[in-house]
């Protein structure tokens, strides 16, 4: 019989990925609206799917971070010991 184990990110990944998310969002968004350069090619629309990704991002980090989302689920046979890493 197979069983399965749940494995979650440890809790200091949000206590470091909030922030890195954050900080390349802040960049991106002064690099849309603040330079010619990046209206143009970016715009209003590219900056709003970027935001909505970096959304989904940062709520699967969060997530995986607070133990209601399995970052990986492990499934081994039933022989009494834990699959080795």
């Amino acid at each position: 019989m197979r069983k399965r184990m749940k494995a979650y990110l440890p809790k200091w990944m949000l206590w470091i990925m909030t922030p890195l998310l954050l900080l390349i969002w802040g960049f991106i968004t002064y690099s849309a609206f603040a330079t010619t350069s990046g209206r143009q090619e970016l715009g209003t629309i590219g900056w709003l799917m970027l935001t909505g990704v970096f959304v989904l991002i940062g709520v699967m980090f969060w997530l995986m971070g607070s133990g209601k989302l399995p970052a990986y689920e492990i499934e081994f046979e039933d022989d009494d010991q834990p699959p080795r890493v």
